[in-house]
């Protein structure tokens, strides 16, 4: 089999790598940042307030798409969010580096 294949077997899926909770975590606090309920987040969305706390959960995973609607509807813009989520992981990423760089 290919490299490609065994980098795949042996990588964890994404919902139960550590990053995924700081991301979850940081879903939630986009919202709360910008001064949102979940029920009044819903709302803009055009969504159910369960809808907002499932995904905030991780127990439903949103698409880019999704997260786009999300910064949008809080007023956030994705790219500076995304930037953001990008410094908090590396930062956890060169804590968990070991050896030489």
């Amino acid at each position: 089999m290919g490299r490609a294949h065994e980098l795949a077997e042996r990588a964890p899926k994404s919902l139960y790598r550590p990053e995924n909770q700081v991301f979850l975590s940081m879903l939630r606090e986009l919202r709360q940042r910008h001064g949102f309920t979940q029920v009044a987040l819903a709302e803009r969305l055009g969504r159910s307030q369960n809808y907002v706390t499932s995904a905030e959960r991780g127990v439903i995973r949103l698409d880019g798409l999704q997260i786009r609607d999300w910064c949008n509807a809080c007023g956030a813009d994705l790219v500076q969010w995304a930037t953001e989520i990008e410094r908090v992981l590396g930062g956890q990423e060169k804590g968990r580096r070991k050896g030489p760089k």
